[in-house]
């Protein structure tokens, strides 16, 4: 009887070659120094006063609320059931970093490490498949990538937790390992809600490689997730609706669509996405089966009428990274068998291309570096914000705009429980202190808007205002 042919002709499954004693050391090595990097950068940008509850203050107290074994919540949200805002019960591993040093800074710190990890795994996939220069250039384009970059930059945000698992899935892949890559792809629906569409792929590449059995059954729990996702967003939301909608078109009772971009700029900002997507990799690597990992991603993020999900200068690119990194080595492998003396210029070239779109993406001269010594203790912002709150509680409940909450957090901070503030709260939901930066603007409001805030408040009977540099503290009446 003649065999069934697949759809899509089984690629040779490449011998990976056994990791050496410098081969090791690449890898222990590039995963070391993408760490420190982002740690650099991680903590620097916190140190000089730029982190945000939006995202950080958010993280830290769902990272507290799993210390305690509960599910988390966030005041700076007003409270709500953090389930029923994204589907990422993985944010649990967060909880004993949190219990070990219940800092902001301890999140990210495992976040570094996290994206660290994941260049140490694409180095490892390069150093069994290629030359040691070349693998050595791939790893430098992996730490530089501007996704990863972008996401040490930006706080803490639960995509980190995808870029290890991605990079598994996709040597995995790339290696014939099927059997593996289904199983690295299952703890993604843990990660996102919309991971479910890339496990989706996964599914899809293994039915056309012939694996139709397991094949159905990754698609089969792709469907599940993505069902068991929006179900739980849907119940735990107080208001029992999917206000993400919103962020695309989509109808949401709690939450407005984001105004309509001017369609000329829109597209324009959707193709810079694309081209620094396809270029920050080196271009070579959407020839490989293994970039499809990267459609789902980069498809949601086009598709949202949301302009900061077409930013290539946010965290959303950190899943791309590591499979961009992977797709480029099964293209390098299939080179170098056909022109071996091509196989190390063109990895050099896509190191560059990182390194350029980076610089093109990220202001670079604002990132820190593990040699500045203001890379790894609290700048004047940050001991500013503390000594003016410094006679407060601790523990104590109050209200902090987007810029100050995360200094507030943990143990340094006080250990106060943080709400969000805005400036069209009434004062009779507010706590009985709030604070407020008074030298920039926050999130939904401009520093014009803060200082006539805190003048209207400031005038009102039994209200006392202390200020400390430009750090307010105004306490309410009871």
């Amino acid at each position: 009887m003649t065999a069934l042919r697949s759809p899509l002709p089984v690629p040779r499954a490449p011998v990976p070659r056994p990791l050496t004693g410098a081969g090791g050391v690449l890898v222990v090595l590039a995963g070391a120094l993408s760490a420190l990097l982002c740690a650099s950068i991680g903590l620097g940008h916190f140190h000089r006063g730029d982190a945000t509850n939006y995202d950080l203050g958010i993280f830290s107290q769902s990272a507290a609320s799993w210390a305690r074994l509960q599910l988390p919540t966030s005041s700076v949200l007003g409270g709500t059931p953090l389930l029923g805002d994204h589907f990422s019960p993985a944010t649990a591993v967060f909880g004993p970093v949190w219990a070990l040093w219940p800092d902001p800074r301890a999140l990210v710190l495992a976040q570094a490490l996290l994206l660290g990890l994941g260049t140490a795994l694409v180095a490892r996939c390069a150093v069994r498949h290629l030359p040691r220069p070349a693998a050595a250039a791939v790893a430098v384009g992996t730490a530089l990538a501007h996704g990863a970059l972008a996401a040490a930059r930006f706080d803490v945000h639960e995509v980190c937790l995808a870029v290890p698992l991605l990079a598994l899935c996709a040597t995995a892949l790339l290696e014939g390992r099927h059997g593996a890559a289904a199983l690295w792809s299952l703890p993604l629906l843990l990660v996102k809600e919309d991971m479910g569409a890339t496990v989706a792929v996964v599914a899809v590449l293994l039915w056309l490689r012939g694996r139709r059995r397991l094949g159905l059954a990754v698609a089969a729990a792709a469907a599940v997730g993505v069902v068991v996702a929006f179900a739980t967003m849907l119940v735990v939301d107080p208001a029992h609706d999917l206000s993400r909608l919103a962020a695309f078109g989509g109808s949401a009772r709690t939450a407005v669509a984001p105004d309509p971009v001017p369609a000329g700029e829109a597209l324009r900002a959707r193709a810079v996405l694309v081209l620094t997507t396809v270029v920050g990799a080196g271009v070579l690597w959407v020839a490989s089966p293994v970039a499809l990992l990267a459609v789902p991603t980069l498809a949601w993020r086009l598709v949202s009428v949301t302009p900061s999900y077409w930013s290539p200068g946010l965290h959303y690119g950190a899943v791309l990274v590591p499979v961009a990194a992977v797709a480029l080595v099964d293209v390098l492998r299939r080179v170098r068998a056909r022109r071996p003396r091509a196989v190390v210029p063109l990895a050099v070239l896509a190191a560059a291309a990182s390194a350029a779109t980076t610089a093109w993406v990220l202001p670079v001269g604002s990132l820190s570096v593990p040699w500045q010594a203001s890379t790894w203790r609290a700048g004047p912002y940050v001991q500013q914000v503390r000594a003016a709150t410094a006679a407060l509680p601790a523990g104590s409940r109050l209200a902090a705009d987007n810029t100050s909450g995360p200094y507030l957090l943990g143990e340094a901070g006080g250990g106060h429980d943080v709400v969000g503030w805005s400036v069209d709260a009434p004062l009779e939901r507010l706590p009985d202190v709030v604070v407020l930066d008074a030298s920039r603007a926050s999130t939904g409001v401009s520093r014009a808007g803060k200082l006539a805030w805190l003048a209207e408040v400031a005038a009102l009977p039994g209200v006392r205002v202390q200020r400390t540099g430009d750090t307010v503290v105004v306490h309410l009446p009871g």
